[in-house]
Parts: structure tokens; sequence; C-alpha cells
């Protein structure tokens, strides 16, 4: 799982604003040596500082990284706020699951940041009694004075996505960034789970009878867990619908069947909703134009790879 910052590690960003040694961040922070060298690799493996040697001395350099630079923006911005508390540990996630001015629910909140309801209401009133979160009949939100808040969750999340994106393969390319998780496109298959990593999108549609050629190899990062039919078809959705990726994801939905409602949140989730729900009626009778399928070419598909039309009804939609 990803590592999210602490408490200790942000305070050392807040005074890191250029080279410094061990010894004088020591001095200025008032703790060990040694503990502050445990803070300062934890902060190199998640590339926002560079340790380098000095004769004797460990020599502290903060990284050109995004998320560092809106950091220290925040810090001179907001004088008045202790975002060295609000910005740790899953706060930080939480704000990554919110957006500014839109209003979201909680268990929208809770789904995109991938904390539970009772630790989201928990920091949201913290964020409120601060006016960095607003609320209104639809759901939370964070204040448009604040959108650098949300901003520097997005780069964080983005760049720690990066780095271990690049664990698993150093072609890697982030394709979708969320919190904790992330959608990987390789140009060299890999296996269909590696460590945290799934295959996904078309190259996994071969697990449920539709072997097709993909374009890239995508993997998505999530711990401890196999990926369902439904997060696939998302997640193929996410990285690229054309006209062909339609097709394949129409089919294969038609002959398997799927749960609507999981469906239908993962959407969300990844903001693909409003071509979900075309799909969603697709598969129920209404026509669609470009890039939807004809009729004729799903029928074809299916009597390619499932047997005929009178296996079409095998997939449930539930």
């Amino acid at each position: 799982m990803i590592s999210m910052l602490t408490r200790a590690e942000l305070r050392v960003l807040s005074v890191l604003h250029g080279p410094a040694t061990l010894k004088e961040l020591s001095g200025q922070l008032g703790v060990s040596r040694s503990r502050l060298s445990i803070i300062a690799r934890s902060l190199e493996r998640k590339g926002l500082i560079e340790r380098q040697k000095d004769g004797k001395e460990i020599l502290l350099i903060p990284s050109s990284s995004k998320p560092l630079e809106l950091f220290h923006e925040l810090l001179t911005r907001f004088l008045h706020v202790d975002f060295i508390s609000l910005l740790a540990g899953r706060k930080l996630k939480v704000i990554g699951g919110m957006a500014v001015e839109t209003p979201r629910p909680v268990w929208e909140i809770s789904l995109r940041s991938n904390v539970n309801r009772y630790t989201v209401h928990h920091v949201l009133t913290e964020l409120m009694e601060r006016l960095i979160v607003g609320k209104n009949e639809k759901g939370y939100f964070i204040a448009e004075r604040f959108s650098l808040v949300k901003e520097f969750a997005d780069e964080y999340f983005r760049l720690q996505n990066s780095i271990k994106a690049k664990s698993f393969s150093h072609d890697s390319v982030v394709l979708w960034s969320g919190v904790n998780e992330f959608i990987l496109a390789t140009r060299s298959f890999r296996g269909l789970a590696v460590d945290s990593f799934q295959l996904t999108g078309p190259s996994r549609f071969s697990s449920y009878g539709l072997s097709v050629i993909s374009g890239g190899v995508h993997h998505y990062y999530w711990p401890s867990r196999e990926i369902t039919l439904e997060e696939v078809i998302v997640h193929t959705l996410a990285v690229g619908a054309g006209a062909r990726e339609l097709l394949y994801v129409v089919t294969i939905l038609k002959a398997r069947g799927f749960n609507v409602e999981r469906l239908r949140r993962l959407a969300i989730k990844f903001d693909v909703l409003e071509v979900v729900d075309e799909i969603i009626e697709y598969l129920g009778g209404k026509e669609k134009g470009y890039p939807f399928p004809s009729r004729d070419e799903v029928e074809e598909l299916c009597r390619q790879y499932f047997g005929g039309p009178e296996n079409d009804n095998e997939g449930k939609i539930s």
C-alpha cells in the first residue's frame, strides 16, 4: 500500500527550502539525527527530497516535484492554517476523494478516497471547522479559496502512483490515478497478477471468454483482492472508450451479464458514468449511434466467442 505523509515528514518539508545537513535540521527541529535520518529516507522514497553525501554529513535537498512546490505555496498563502496537521495520514486521502465546489455525498467520498465512512465524517468535521470544506444539501465540497489543497492531494497521489508504477516496470505509464490506486500501461505482458498488480482492460477479457488484440497491456494496482468483471469493464472505459472498446464491452456484458449497481458505482469512481449509462441503455434495447456498434456487429462477435444468439440471454443483468 502507498504510504501517506506523517506529521513529522510534513514538519521537515515545511522548513526545507534549500539544501541542509542532517545536523542543521536536527538542531532546527529539535529532533535527533537518527530519527531525522529515518524520516529523510521515507521522504526520499516518496520523491520529495534527495539525500547526498557531503563529506561526513548527509545533505538533504528538496526535490523539484510538484507536490512539494504546492505544499510550500500553501504554507506561504495561508499562514494561519495548520497544514502539517490537516494534510497528514488519512486526511489527505479524504481530500483526494473530494472536489472543488462540486458537492459529493459521504458515500462517494468514501468510495473515491478508499476510507471508511466513519473516518470520512470525522475528517470532514475538522475541515469544516477550518472553513476548508463547505456543505449543502447535495454533499460536501472543497471551498474555491482552498483549491490548492485539492491540487496538492492529487499531485501527491499522482507522484506516489508513478513511483509505484515504475517499481512494476520501467516502461510503465500511469493512465488513471486515484487515491492509492491507479491503472498503468506497459508494452509487455507480465502476468495475470503480479504482487498487487492485476491485469485489466481488454487484455483481461480472455478470462471471460473474449480473446481480443489489445493496443496495450494494462494493469490495475489494488492490493489484496481479485478484481471483478465490472471493474475490468470500467477500467477499459477509463483508459479509452473508442468504437472498438465499446464493441468489446457491449459484447462481453451481453454474454456474461453484470451487476448494474456495482457497475454504476465504479463508473462514478472512475468518472465514466455517462458512457456506462449509455451502455446500459443500449443493452436494454435503446438505439445508439456511433461510436456504439451495430446490433449485427455485436451478434457476430457473440456467435464467434460465445456460441451464437441462442446464448445471448445467458448473461443476466442484476
